[in-house]
């Protein structure tokens, strides 16, 4: 798998970069003071009558040598490093007269003095230079707001130039800070962030109202199980980063979601830190049984009384043995009512969240269809013809079967009401990548090129339909049925030559 953070964290960051250019610096300052030290230790001691000046200039190097190691591990003792290391070269020269061997102790000390003298120049010199690298890509980094004003620096000391740079991108991290917690403030979901541990850093005031509390330095999971968060209940708690995201009901009976999302530094994939949302959808849950009881009111209630119309108009027709014409007009509006009725619910269903989607075999979904459809093309003499490739034949996609099932048989219905007697539907099926198509052709009466981009719009009827029964509403139920299902759709047809839908449905993965 190829992710762009993960390369970029392999890549050595410029606090990597900025030790190894300093460790370059004490490389040089190394083999520029070493040699000089034993230069001058070797004469100093010539001067003296040394009778081995080499074992002297080698000790002194030594010592050097050391004060420069402990420079580069201990820069912040830099300072005593140095005075230890001077004190320690006097009394060596001093111990060493003591046995009567005269050993300078100047080149030694001289090369301690220069090494930390040089050192903190480079050193300093470079930490400059990685500030001012900072600071200028700081500088170009888009800006989230208008920046104050400030007076242009105009000096040329490079210090004092980037010291007030300094202070601007301090500045600017404050006012973004400010942003930041603003912007989280005000926003209308209860929303959270804390460190690694679940320690609370932040939380909007959404969040205070539905805690009902201060919430900062607190543990994220307590605060979680005071709302009776169902996977907190036990005793062993499981840790933030693999606790379950699910929608519950809390101790005041609202439908809160919990979503998570990681805080990730820019050189690198471990989150430092965790950024929680709350989602109150009380309102949308009530709005959903609502719907519940509205969609049973009309699949029931709403039918009962039509049904029993038709079948008091069936009860006349068998006593007076003749159909009266206004008993005709009221069984086709009653009919007309229920086709409302059945249309707007199935849409209603379709446009809902309530979708069960478990395996399927689309193959047998056709057939199924193919069954149910059949009676009706009889009726109209209509030839119907369907051909599926073998992968289509054994391939699954995740459906909702029943739902699927009635937006394929609302195309089919609509493709056999639509077609003159005695011509032919086709029905293919095939996959293409990790998509199955499905393409329905008939030869019926088209749609016009211009009435084509509101085809799925609601109550829509066409110049085609004229004298067809319909509501407006099946096109629109297949478009929330596909969409739901993560597919596409759309229709190409010609004015008294047919129409052709073409469905793209996501496969499973083998």
């Amino acid at each position: 798998m190829n992710n762009p953070r993960r390369r970029e964290s392999r890549e050595p960051s410029q606090v990597q970069r900025l030790f190894r250019r300093l460790v370059r610096e004490w490389l040089w300052i190394s083999l520029v003071l070493l040699p000089l030290t034993a230069l001058l230790s070797y004469r100093a001691q010539i001067n003296l009558h040394d009778v081995v000046p080499a074992w002297s200039a080698v000790l002194s190097v030594a010592l050097v040598a050391c004060v420069l190691g402990m420079l580069l591990w201990r820069p912040r003792w830099a300072i005593w490093v140095t005075l230890g290391g001077v004190a320690c070269v006097l009394l060596t020269s001093a111990g060493l007269a003591e046995v009567r061997h005269w050993w300078s102790p100047t080149p030694a000390a001289l090369g301690m003095l220069f090494g930390y003298l040089i050192w903190n120049w480079r050193r300093l010199s470079v930490v400059l230079t990685y500030f001012g690298w900072e600071l200028a890509r700081l500088d170009r980094e888009p800006k989230v707001f208008p920046e104050r004003r400030r007076a242009q620096f105009t000096s040329a000391d490079q210090l004092q130039g980037q010291i007030m740079a300094l202070e601007q991108a301090m500045s600017r991290t404050r006012d973004t800070r400010r942003f930041i917690a603003d912007g989280l403030e005000y926003l209308p979901v209860a929303t959270l962030i804390s460190d690694p541990q679940g320690k609370i850093l932040l939380g909007n005031r959404k969040a205070r109202v539905l805690f009902d509390h201060p919430l900062v330095g607190d543990d994220v999971l307590e605060q979680l199980a005071r709302l009776a968060y169902p996977e907190l209940s036990t005793e062993t708690r499981p840790a933030l980063s693999a606790l379950p995201l699910l929608e519950f009901r809390d101790h005041k009976e609202r439908s809160l979601r919990l979503e998570r999302a990681a805080l990730l530094p820019v050189d690198g994939d471990t989150p430092i830190g965790w950024l929680l949302s709350l989602t109150d959808l009380s309102a949308e849950r009530a709005a959903e049984e609502q719907r519940g009881v509205l969609l049973r009111f009309l699949s029931h209630d709403l039918r009962a009384p039509h049904s029993a119309i038709l079948a008091l108009l069936d009860v006349h027709r068998h006593q007076a043995g003749a159909d009266s014409p206004l008993f005709e007009q009221i069984e086709r509006q009653v009919r007309r009512a229920l086709d409302l009725t059945d249309g707007f619910v199935s849409l209603a269903r379709a446009e809902s969240e309530a979708y069960q989607f478990q395996p399927s075999l689309f193959a047998m979904l056709v057939l199924d269809v193919l069954d149910q459809a059949l009676p009706i093309a009889q009726q109209k003499d209509i030839k119907l013809l369907q051909a599926m490739d073998e992968p289509s034949q054994e391939r699954l996609i995740l459906a909702d079967q029943g739902l699927l099932t009635r937006a394929l048989f609302n195309l089919l219905e609509n493709a056999i009401k639509y077609s003159p007697a005695g011509t032919t539907i086709r029905l293919n099926v095939s996959c293409q990548g990790n998509w199955l198509c499905c393409e329905l052709t008939d030869r019926g009466k088209g749609i016009a090129a211009g009435e084509l981009p509101d085809l799925f719009t609601q109550y829509r009827r066409f110049s085609s339909a004229q004298g067809i029964d319909g509501v407006g509403l099946g096109l629109s139920m297949v478009k929330a049925v596909i969409d739901h299902h993560g597919g596409s759709i759309e229709c190409q047809s010609v004015v008294n030559q047919g129409t052709t839908f073409r469905l793209r449905l996501p496969l499973i993965a083998e």
